[in-house]
């Protein structure tokens, strides 16, 4: 975060060639104050430990929203989709697959522009750059799977549906059919949940289970500074007015247990891929699904330990039972995966 607000401080602090004389480069920076100015405020409430704004910095860090988001979809992308991609970063500023390689995408370019019905089969290479296989897989997988929505809205198909016919009841023109296209191209990109490094992911699942230390950094007390004590503010204004107390009142103290549960909430989100050279495709594992299966382990270890002290080793009956998640009373029945078994 540091090195990412001097090097936006420095691309800005100095005038270009071309920026001397155009009248709105006043503006636009002190926009840019502005937006510094929040990002400040955002990582206070975060380190005060506000729950909103520690999720935001944390979907950031891990790429689940901001610059690295994109950095992170870059290898999934065709030589013309990071172009496009780049594109589409600019824009929004103005206004690691591992296996064989890319490829340009899936779809050949047919000899003409297609019509709407030909992007609707998935011809849609002249208009918006192909899928590569990588990405195609991330893609079916999510559908398959659909993460929470808690950065990206849900992907609910890969292929696009454009109206073939305009209001006159005619075959749509292509120049329509080509910006449809591209809007639902960028629709596309704008929900994909890129996976992370194979290490950072190993390395946020252990945060979340507690498996790796998380080496939090002590908070440094502000300076003291002197004023009336809580007797003599009683005294002067008389009733306790708890909403002009100081002090944040939706921070959280940050302990161990908390911030385990703010990584499992971004960890959930992550996907890892991974080729298989058996099965020669790529292989998606979400982090949800990683989560549950730990919670399911969980689960049939405290079983086996609760049996174990029951005394039902002798019974085959019980032992099945309780090995496979079951118990004999239908109120003692487990609950479906929840995230509070993983805190002690």
């Amino acid at each position: 975060m540091r090195q990412y607000v001097l090097q936006r401080f420095r691309s800005y602090s100095v005038k270009t060639p071309g920026q001397h004389n155009d009248p709105t480069f006043a503006d636009r920076l002190n926009s840019k104050y502005a937006e510094a100015r929040q990002a400040v405020g955002l990582l206070r409430r975060a380190n005060e430990g506000e729950r909103r704004p520690l999720l935001r910095v944390l979907f950031m860090a891990y790429g689940r929203t901001g610059k690295r988001r994109h950095e992170l979809m870059l290898p999934l992308l065709s030589k013309a989709g990071q172009e496009e991609l780049q594109g589409l970063v600019r824009t929004e500023r103005d206004g690691t697959g591992r296996g064989p390689a890319s490829g340009v995408g899936l779809e050949d370019p047919p000899p003409r522009n297609p019509t709407a019905e030909g992007v609707n089969r998935g011809q849609w290479a002249p208009y918006a750059p192909g899928l590569t296989p990588q990405m195609r897989a991330l893609l079916q997988s999510q559908i398959r799977n659909p993460p929470p929505n808690l950065t990206r809205p849900t992907l609910r198909r890969l292929q696009p549906r454009i109206e073939e016919l305009n209001s006159w009841r005619q075959p749509m023109p292509r120049s329509r059919v080509k910006n449809q296209t591209k809007k639902w191209y960028a629709d596309l990109l704008g929900k994909v949940h890129p996976p992370l490094p194979t290490d950072e992911w190993n390395r946020l699942r252990g945060l979340v289970t507690g498996a790796v230390p998380a080496g939090m950094v002590h908070r440094r007390k502000p300076l003291a500074k002197p004023g009336p004590n809580a007797l003599e503010l009683l005294v002067k204004f008389g009733k306790p007015n708890i909403g002009a107390a100081p002090g944040n009142r939706d921070a959280h103290r940050i302990t161990p247990r908390f911030m385990r549960r703010m990584w499992a909430q971004v960890f959930s989100q992550c996907p890892l891929m991974e080729w298989d050279a058996e099965r020669q495709e790529w292989k998606v594992t979400w982090g949800q699904h990683a989560l549950y299966g730990l919670g399911r382990e969980r689960k049939r270890k405290h079983s086996v330990e609760r049996a174990e002290s029951r005394g039902d080793d002798d019974d085959p009956l019980l032992g099945a039972l309780w090995l496979s998640g079951g118990t004999t009373d239908e109120t003692e029945q487990m609950d479906d995966f929840d995230q509070s078994d993983f805190w002690d």
